[in-house]
């Protein structure tokens, strides 16, 4: 049997640690054998609360893995420094996001001097260039990623994602919905605080320094969610929000721009860039605070689309399996 070995960040209750621990929680409720591999390795980590609902197992990396040869490494893009030492396996690229890749790569003056400490100074294992991928598979949770790869020659497999129960199966009283704008403090900041400047009559709240439950309150009793970041993947809070029957509103960048990752009417994507921009968006919001509920019918397909995901998710793993166990 193929054993399936994922990185994952050590002590990261976000969506990308998540949907790691739900990959590997699949393929063993599958009858496959899948473990989680936390780094950095030289730490000692355990499956953090919020996950051990989760099927999973967790290995220490060691020298057993130069050992056995049919092992699939899979590695999320912002770890490819790691696969310098699974050589002789096969390893897949798990594109969780794109513009999280750069971050830490040459594309900044401080990602160069980064890059120069570490091979020169340091002599430590630094992140696989985009141009150097062609041995390595690729899954991609976005269509976002997917054509972002295929730009550059890579073929993927579609590996998405899904959100947990307490997302699913919430009953959301529409009557104590209040006109509240919700947002993520962390996306977009300019673009937000510009709205905030423009709009003093409006009720913004951040989702900051809360727990699952108390997001999904805010979420609950909020009308709006807005979200003009940069959207590296097929972002979860936009869908929490529409599963707590918020209106969603982004903008174009990133995984936005599609009609895929994001699926919700154009009339509720709006390019920040745009001239008319405050003036369309304070129109939009006005429009849902009176007519709430005609705006919210316009998110009936999004929402049953994000019902789905959890099945098409554990169909898109069962056929990975089944490619990686021919």
């Amino acid at each position: 049997m193929t054993n399936f070995y994922v990185l994952c960040p050590g002590n990261s209750v976000t969506g990308g640690p998540e949907l790691i621990h739900q990959f590997v929680d699949v393929i063993n409720n599958q009858g496959g054998s899948a473990s989680i591999l936390y780094y950095p390795f030289e730490d000692d980590f355990s499956i953090p609360y919020a996950y051990k609902n989760y099927n999973v197992k967790v290995t220490k990396y060691n020298d057993n893995f130069r050992k056995n040869s049919t092992d699939v490494i899979v590695v999320p893009e912002v770890a490819t420094r790691y696969i310098s030492l699974f050589k002789g396996k096969k390893v897949f690229i798990w594109w969780l996001s794109i513009d999280n890749y750069f971050k830490p790569t040459l594309s900044t003056t401080v990602g160069k001097i980064k890059y120069v400490i570490k091979k020169v100074i340091k002599h430590k294992s630094l992140p696989v260039k985009l141009t150097d991928m062609r041995d390595y598979g690729h899954l991609v949770q976005s269509y976002y990623a997917k054509t972002f790869l295929e730009n550059y020659g890579y073929q993927s497999l579609p590996l998405s994602d899904y959100l947990n129960e307490n997302h699913l199966n919430q009953d959301i009283d529409l009557q104590k919905k209040k006109n509240i704008i919700c947002y993520n403090p962390k996306k977009g900041v300019a673009v937000t605080d510009n709205l905030k400047n423009n709009y003093p009559n409006f009720t913004f709240k951040a989702i900051e320094n809360m727990k699952a439950k108390q997001v999904s309150e805010l979420l609950s009793e909020s009308k709006i969610y807005i979200d003009f970041g940069e959207h590296p993947g097929k972002d979860r809070i936009p869908r929490e929000a529409a599963m707590a029957k918020c209106v969603v509103i982004t903008g174009v960048k990133g995984s936005a721009k599609n009609k895929y990752d994001i699926e919700v009417p154009d009339k509720y994507k709006i390019e920040e860039n745009s001239e008319v921009f405050i003036n369309t968006v304070g129109e939009l919001i006005s429009d849902i605070f009176e007519n709430y509920e005609a705006n919210l019918s316009d998110f009936t397909s999004y929402i049953e689309k994000i019902k789905k995901e959890k099945e098409v998710f554990q169909e898109q793993v069962c056929q990975f399996l089944s490619n990686e166990n021919k």
